[in-house]
């Protein structure tokens, strides 16, 4: 299986990296067009730790073309999530305060985990107000969708960053299992 792994300046690229239990190609999101996701079989997009894409969605336009554009499946973490919604005609807003640590979602169907709620690890300040068309909600929290996934494409986001907390989390275990679904 081969990963291209887009790193959208997370703080977390190595744990991300070593969570993929794969070969992966790492680029850079100013690096990435639609012309990229030909010969691999997944693309991961990484979490943010430097943008937001709601204030900066002018800097990620080859990778929202990408998105729109593949045939590939695609799983998006917090940022790669928000990117996904943006780039389908979604809304996002922002939070009065951002959203720091292990909490518990909700998850609404068996398709990725056979328990009826997991504990996640989030650090984000954005959630979706309002889901693209053609996407259905998987796992949710207080706040709204935490894991969402297209009707007929290939396409996952998570709201939570898997590959951060892996001993007291099932967001890693959720994340493998979604990847063993592309092999």
């Amino acid at each position: 299986m081969k990963v291209l792994l887009v790193d959208n300046g997370s703080s977390l690229l190595d744990k991300l990296q070593s969570l993929i239990p794969v070969a992966e190609i790492t680029k850079k999101w100013f690096e990435v067009s639609a012309e990229d996701a030909h010969g691999y079989d997944l693309i991961v997009l990484s979490g943010s730790s430097t943008y937001s894409i709601i204030h900066d969605y002018q800097y990620f336009k080859g990778e929202v073309e990408l998105v729109r554009n593949t045939k590939t499946p695609i799983i998006g973490i917090c940022f790669g999530l928000e990117l996904i919604v943006r780039a389908f005609g979604g809304r996002l807003k922002e939070i009065p305060k951002q959203h720091h640590g292990i909490r518990e979602i909700e998850l609404m169907n068996q398709e990725l985990f056979k328990a009826p709620k997991i504990k996640v690890y989030e650090n984000h300040r954005f959630v979706i107000s309002q889901l693209p068309e053609n996407f259905v909600i998987l796992a949710k929290s207080l706040d709204g969708p935490e894991v969402i996934r297209h009707n007929t494409l290939p396409i996952y986001g998570l709201q939570f960053q898997p590959e951060n907390f892996v001993e007291e989390t099932e967001g890693d275990e959720l994340f493998l299992k979604l990847l063993s679904k592309f092999k």
